[in-house]
């Protein structure tokens, strides 16, 4: 006789980490309130937001849920998706904005300081940052991706824009994005920068710091070890360069970004000259005349920062 059919064996019941945290978020509030309106499906706390959260804490659930809280009350005050309030008024007064997507999917950020008209507020810079990222969540999600890369040119970069507080904003801003960076391209960050750099860096976690890279240039293909790291495509990287030395040509008054970029490159021939002259005068006497003032950086820096004006 054939012995009695044995039930299928069922698997050891145990209780994952993930499954413990998911336990523990469904006592948070969710819903558009807390996840905002570019996320359509008005939810927040997604399995991936968890994921990224547990993995932030090295898989402490206490730790992850009293990160969870914190972002969670702050996204019902703070309301990272409401517009900048500056740019409201002045599409010009900040740059930083979505440029593309790399090979992954990832988002791929830019900003550029010379081109941002009303830069100096720190709050409304966070304002502004938390727009631009809450934009562009949901358009990696369809791509699969999580992690964003920013690139932050530093032409035009003065003394005023020299504030830890800003960096210290951006810190704080960051522990609501967790496990969201991949990379911080740094270019042509000048000297002055240095000393809110070392003020901010000790206060950043190995995993965080570990993802900033300094470029010294304005060129991204010289860095071939660098551009293999950021994926970024043949599109998007000739993009970039192009745009990178774009913002490097002197305008009156503003960047025009609707004319084509030979236009530009046209305009650029004229303004040589005058650049040229404005440095001899700089060199000589620190100063600079009215009709050859320009915001050209010099040595790394803004002259507008360092120069005073004559008649």
């Amino acid at each position: 006789a054939q012995p009695p059919a044995q039930p299928p064996a069922q698997p050891p019941a145990r209780s994952t980490k993930m499954d413990q945290l998911k336990q523990e978020a469904c006592s948070l509030e969710d819903g558009p309130l807390v996840a905002g309106p570019f996320r359509k499906d008005g939810v927040f706390l997604s399995e991936k937001t968890l994921e990224r959260f547990l993995k932030a804490n090295n898989g402490d659930i206490k730790k992850a849920m009293k990160q969870l809280k914190a972002t969670v009350a702050w996204r019902k005050t703070y309301q990272p998706w409401r517009c900048c309030p500056k740019c409201t008024k002045d599409p010009l007064a900040h740059n930083m904005r979505v440029i593309g997507f790399d090979d992954d999917g990832r988002g791929v950020i830019y900003s550029c300081f010379s081109q941002a008209h009303d830069r100096w507020d720190p709050e409304v810079n966070l304002k502004h940052l938390t727009w631009i990222l809450e934009q562009a969540v949901p358009l990696m999600d369809q791509r699969g991706a999580s992690t964003w890369t920013w690139i932050a040119d530093f032409h035009g970069f003065g003394v005023s824009d020299c504030s830890p507080k800003s960096m210290m904003l951006v810190k704080s801003m960051l522990a609501h994005y967790p496990e969201r960076l991949y990379k911080a391209v740094l270019m042509s960050a000048p000297w002055i920068f240095n000393g809110a750099w070392r003020v901010v860096s000790p206060l950043l976690d190995k995993n965080t710091k570990s993802k900033v890279v300094f470029l010294k240039n304005d060129s991204l293909a010289e860095e071939k070890k660098l551009s293999e790291q950021l994926r970024l495509g043949e599109e998007l990287a000739n993009f970039l360069e192009a745009e990178a030395k774009d913002n490097r040509i002197i305008r009156d008054p503003v960047k025009k970004y609707w004319e084509p970029r030979n236009e530009l490159q046209e305009e650029a021939k004229g303004t040589k000259t005058e650049q040229n002259n404005a440095v001899i005068d700089f060199r000589a006497t620190g100063s600079v005349s009215k009709d050859k003032e320009c915001t050209a950086l010099l040595f790394q820096y803004s002259i507008s920062d360092y120069i005073t004006t004559t008649d």
